[in-house]
């Protein structure tokens, strides 16, 4: 499915555009996105909830701090 192929290419590049993470967050595989902790002075971490064949599976995903 396309859906599933994109939510990899995304969640595998780990640093994201704006647009990626409302991408993210719109998928209907994502249960949750939600901000974690500041990552660096330039970054800000997501934590990424995802629905996989009958699996919970936790990522991390980076977005620029503005």
């Amino acid at each position: 499915m396309i859906y599933i192929k994109r939510l990899r290419e995304l969640l595998d590049r780990k640093f994201l555009k704006d647009v990626e993470l409302l991408e993210l967050e719109d998928n209907e595989y994502v249960i949750e996105c939600k901000f974690t902790q500041p990552y660096n002075a330039h970054y800000n971490e997501y934590k990424v909830v995802v629905r996989e064949d009958d699996e919970i599976k936790i990522y991390k995903v980076y977005l620029k701090y503005r």
